[in-house]
């Protein structure tokens, strides 16, 4: 009998055995070997993955390695880590030069905190305002000294959507001009694509093909229920990152912005006030969900900062299992997980020398690691799919996707072979859970593929919980979408089979107590089982695909698939 190579579930083995014990005559003492032999197996292949599991988050999340921060040398050696089992596993390299590796250049930029100012010119007096308890600056990634002074103009959330219907810059010359918006976007904007087209990136990309020369953004009520204004004020003075193109340029910046400010609800309010408008009355239009025209506040604010650079490097891991099909072997699923985190607290909580500065960054996202690993493991023992499988562990993410952005502008593979894109961010195995979630399965055919893979498990695939955090934008795969490959971000389930154990709690306990925190370790109650029945139907799924006839797809009218396929 050929090796078990994917385990089942436990529950799905008693049932298995308890309908054969029923259905097969007693005399029938091979077939009893044979279920007997079944169960051995799967439970042995069990404890063996539930132990590499293990062994791969206790390694990646260890102290020695000082929460993989994106850059550092301890990074470095949790990628040497990932490669050294791909090549247990006989995958080949899928790099840059024929290695393991591609080296991601990045611009770390830190701003000169004392050089920062926000000056307010009035008509008869200029009102100074206080860094970083009124206002907050970033640094600038493309140049070391910034100085501007222009007329400011309210463009409302500043944003343009073709496909929305809407255009706060409708009407409003905003050419030389500082352009002021609100966060966020309207409340009765869909999810997911309001998540998209309200974005920070997008928000910039408006205003500068406008011509506007800086930004001023509002803090809101509306904001304050997500992030406190004080909140934010405690990332003040850490370094940002960016990656450079290939053509020496920083991705992502416009060389006309050369200035702005984040401002609190009452800094706001100050400058309206100032102008002649009242604030407040924005501020109660759109908790009512309309939507503030823009206009001229007719008033100057001039901005100054400082900024220094530093170039520095870190490394995305990329590995190819080869398909067995003469003709789809050039096609690829592409499996994706982060391995890096946030590194070392600025600060400690408190004077105690005991105090741990350490975020490990075990289930965000060794975890993840660990289930694309073990994935690559049960790929490589199995019967070889039709389809490539391509495994890429992705620097930067915690900085805001740059190691997957870089790879999906620079692939080491044709983008348009990549097929779809399997996404493993944080998964929360901290319970047996009876269901799968996949965040962006519905715009496109991969929800099929999700559903058959977790039915073969007595699972089965739930709708987004919390579609309000628009989670489908804010990971890897999300990467890949914007070059048109169907995508999903897979994780465990809300439900549990446990009836004393509430998943949604679990979950909204980790983020609250745990997420980017230093008890974010291996000390937290992982659930190994869980573990591996959650790589086995990671594995499914994307055997599902690397197996079927056509290639997924995204749905008709959708708008991602509209927007971003190639």
């Amino acid at each position: 009998m050929k090796k078990l190579q994917i385990l089942l579930p436990l529950t799905f083995l008693i049932l298995i055995t308890s309908c054969a014990e029923n259905s097969i005559p007693e005399s029938s003492e091979s077939a009893q070997d044979t279920i007997q032999t079944l169960d051995v197996e799967a439970q042995s292949n069990s404890i063996e993955l539930q132990a590499a599991l293990r062994a791969h988050i206790e390694f990646l999340a260890d102290d020695y390695l000082k929460g993989r921060d994106t850059g550092s040398n301890e990074y470095e050696i949790a990628a040497r880590y990932v490669t050294s089992h791909f090549k247990q596993f006989g995958l080949k390299p899928a790099g840059e030069d024929g290695g393991w590796f591609q080296k991601v250049p990045f611009v770390r930029t830190t701003l000169d905190q004392a050089s920062v100012e926000m000056v307010m010119h009035g008509k008869d007096t200029d009102t100074r305002f206080n860094y970083p308890d009124q206002f907050i600056s970033g640094a600038s990634s493309i140049s070391e000294a910034d100085e501007l002074r222009g007329k400011v103009i309210f463009v409302g959330y500043g944003i343009v959507s073709k496909e929305l219907n809407h255009n706060d810059y409708a009407g409003l010359d905003v050419k030389g001009k500082i352009v002021a918006y609100l966060t966020s976007k309207p409340a009765s904007f869909p999810s997911e694509v309001g998540a998209h087209v309200s974005s920070g990136a997008e928000k910039r990309r408006y205003a500068a093909e406008r011509g506007a020369i800086g930004i001023i953004i509002l803090h809101t009520p509306v904001r304050d229920k997500v992030r406190t204004y004080e909140k934010i004020k405690a990332y003040v003075g850490k370094p940002s990152m960016s990656w450079r193109t290939k053509e020496g340029s920083v991705f992502g910046t416009f060389k006309n912005l050369r200035g702005g400010a984040y401002l609190s609800k009452e800094t706001g309010k100050t400058l309206f006030t100032a102008a002649g408008y009242d604030l407040k009355k924005v501020f109660d239009e759109i908790k009512e969900d309309k939507i503030p025209l823009g206009f001229d506040l007719d008033i100057e604010v001039s901005f100054k900062r400082k900024s220094s650079h530093e170039s520095v490097y870190s490394s995305n891991v990329v590995a190819i299992l080869e398909g067995s099909d003469p003709a789809l072997k050039s096609e690829y699923v592409v499996y994706s997980a982060h391995l890096d985190h946030i590194g070392e607290k600025l600060h400690k909580d408190d004077e105690a020398e005991h105090s741990d500065v350490i975020n490990n960054g075990a289930l965000d996202n060794a975890s993840g690691i660990a289930i694309m690993l073990e994935t690559a493991r049960l790929y490589s023992q199995g019967e070889k799919p039709k389809r490539s499988i391509l495994f890429v562990a992705v620097t930067g993410e915690e900085k805001g996707l740059l190691g997957s952005n870089y790879y999906a502008h620079y692939p080491t593979v044709p983008i348009e072979s990549m097929v779809a894109n399997i996404n493993l961010d944080m998964p929360l195995i901290l319970y047996p859970f009876a269901d799968v979630i996949a965040f962006g399965a519905q715009h496109s055919t991969m929800a099929g593929y999700v559903e058959t893979a977790a039915k073969s498990f007595g699972l089965k695939l739930s709708p987004d919980p919390m579609p309000e955090q628009a989670i489908f934008v804010r990971s890897d795969h999300y990467s890949f979408v914007k070059q048109g490959v169907p995508s999903i971000f897979l994780m465990p389930g809300f439900n549990s089979t446990d009836p004393e154990i509430n998943g949604g709690e679990v979950f909204q306990k980790f983020f609250s107590t745990h997420y980017h925190q230093p008890s974010d370790d291996i000390s937290l109650p992982i659930n190994y089982d869980a573990g591996a029945i959650f790589t086995q139907v990671n594995f499914n799924i994307g055997t599902e695909i690397a197996n079927s006839k056509g290639r997924p797809h995204w749905n008709e009218k959708n708008y991602f698939g509209d927007t971003f396929r190639k």
